[in-house]
């Protein structure tokens, strides 16, 4: 599929960009952004553990994600997410960055 991304012993960490976190009907939570390394978007595993002053999230798969600027979702993740919630089943979602926005601005306002 488009959004695959390689295996996370190849891929362990990914640095995200113009981000969200989603909640599924499934009660999981999922990073949406956009990988600096590739610009493509990308859609993770359900998170598992959050590190607010790393800002940093650790999925399901073991890869770690690191937020790298403030969340504002960006078009191709968007669409990544749609395809990827179609896909996989999705009923409904909701977006709660939010919860995050906080931890987000401590982490930036870091000397």
């Amino acid at each position: 599929m488009f959004w695959q991304t390689p295996d996370v012993a190849v891929k362990p960490e990914i640095e995200l960009a113009c981000w969200a976190v989603v909640e599924t009907d499934k009660g999981e939570r999922h990073l949406v952004g956009i990988d600096l390394a590739t610009g493509a978007g990308q859609v993770s595993s359900a998170i598992e553990a959050f590190d607010a002053r790393a800002m940093e999230f650790r999925t399901a798969s073991g890869r770690r994600y690191r937020m790298c600027e403030a969340a504002n979702l960006a078009d191709d993740a968007r669409y990544a997410w749609d395809r990827w919630a179609t896909f996989n089943g999705v009923q409904s979602w909701r977006d709660v960055t939010k919860e995050y926005e906080s931890a987000m601005a401590a982490f930036l306002a870091r000397p």
